[in-house]
């Protein structure tokens, strides 16, 4: 019941969030950082990489293939299966949103005026939210606290600042991120309660 209570929690202030900053927060902010000195997006272009799904999911994969069938450690490969499992699950639903939505990226508002949702939308500049960078890292974070909680501060802090970089580069608005956000945290915790209600263990003391 607890973990029900927590991923209600994280969907209405995510929903809020990304209410409250798509109609007051997102032109302004995209304004300032489009401004930006090229300095500081050159930075934010290298942490941006950081926050591409591509490395977490071949990263997990082949963990899972490394302890399932090399080196033999169950509890190992059954992690890595989760952390698969997650990100995957994630991307899908992610990539339904992007089309289901049709948001104008922040680069089509600069370039022709269009800010909003045009619903089934096809190709990059359409495809704004949620952002799949954020969602990602926040799949990886969730996923990853889960089974080490002590790591939580410093995975949540990493995921911001890739997510925070989305903004920096304009590649992305402010509620873009938050619904990212919200997408892979309740991915990974919906991923969770799937591998309780099939008993299979994930942490040593479960």
């Amino acid at each position: 019941m607890k973990k029900k209570w927590i991923a209600a929690g994280v969907f209405a202030v995510c929903s809020v969030l990304v209410c409250i900053s798509y109609f007051y927060w997102d032109l302004p902010i995209a304004y300032y950082f489009r401004q930006l000195d090229p300095g500081m997006k050159k930075i934010a272009e290298v942490v941006t990489g950081f926050g591409i799904a591509t490395w977490y999911i071949a990263g997990s994969l082949a963990l899972f293939l490394f302890f399932r069938y090399v080196y033999k450690n169950e509890l190992h490969a059954v992690r890595a299966l989760f952390v698969f499992v997650a990100l995957i699950f994630a991307g899908v639903l992610l990539n339904l949103f992007k089309w289901l939505a049709g948001r104008h990226r922040p680069i089509d508002y600069f370039a022709h005026g269009y800010y909003g949702f045009g619903f089934f939308g096809i190709g990059h500049e359409v495809t704004s939210f949620p952002s799949g960078h954020v969602q990602a890292v926040f799949t990886f974070a969730t996923a990853m606290t889960i089974l080490f909680p002590r790591w939580g501060v410093p995975l949540f802090l990493y995921a911001a600042l890739i997510s925070a970089s989305r903004v920096i580069l304009t590649a992305h608005y402010l509620s873009d991120v938050f619904a990212g956000a919200a997408v892979g945290i309740l991915c990974a915790m919906a991923v969770k309660y799937f591998f309780d209600r099939r008993q299979i263990k994930l942490r040593r003391d479960a």
